[in-house]
């Protein structure tokens, strides 16, 4: 069988492998990624940036990274498979989104350890030592204070950005990401195919 070229979906390195590789999975030697090998050969288009099949195949790849494939026929999201015949428009909303910060920060979880001491400590002091109920009633507000600060540190509102498809039956959102440079790559695709159409 003749061979399949491709680029790894993860780093974009060329790969080479036996055409009796066709559709199984395999690790990627520069990443060390599990990806699976395409049925042919596909060859990076100069215009759009996106992948298309040589001209042995009916289908065209427009667009691949990852779980998410644009040809000519359909828009594979992971499980979700959308046929392109079907779909008249596509377009990207944009909303805000609560997203949790990159993990590491240890600040959050230490401020919202200090804020619950903190109404421990004066509801002890409060109960054990004859305090006054009022500083029992600070300790608590300052430690609630502490752990909502601590709460915002942890999320944050990022921009998302959502690639809304238009059909005849409706419109759907098929896939949503933070990164704007990602989702035009795959709405420029999406538009490439649906006017391969004509």
């Amino acid at each position: 069988m003749p061979e399949i070229s491709f680029q790894c979906p993860s780093c974009g390195v060329s790969l080479n492998v036996s055409g009796e590789m066709a559709s199984q999975l395999m690790e990627c030697p520069s990443c060390k990624q599990t990806i699976e090998v395409p049925v042919r050969s596909r060859s990076q288009t100069p215009d759009s940036g996106s992948f298309a099949v040589s001209a042995s195949g009916d289908e065209s790849v427009f667009f691949q990274s990852g779980d998410i494939i644009v040809t000519n026929a359909r828009f594979v999201v992971g499980a979700k498979t959308f046929a392109m015949r079907g779909i008249t428009s596509v377009e990207v909303v944009e909303s805000d989104e609560v997203a949790e910060r990159q993990p590491g920060n240890a600040w959050p979880p230490a401020i919202t350890g200090a804020g619950l001491v903190i109404i421990v400590v004066g509801l002890l002091f409060w109960l054990l030592f004859d305090f006054s109920f009022w500083v029992a009633v600070g300790a608590g507000i300052v430690g609630i204070l502490m752990i909502i600060v601590s709460a915002s540190l942890a999320t944050q509102l990022k921009r998302a950005f959502k690639i809304v498809l238009k059909t005849a039956g409706g419109e759907v959102t098929a896939y949503q990401s933070f990164d704007r440079g990602h989702i035009s790559q795959i709405i420029r695709a999406l538009n490439d195919s649906i006017i391969s159409h004509g």
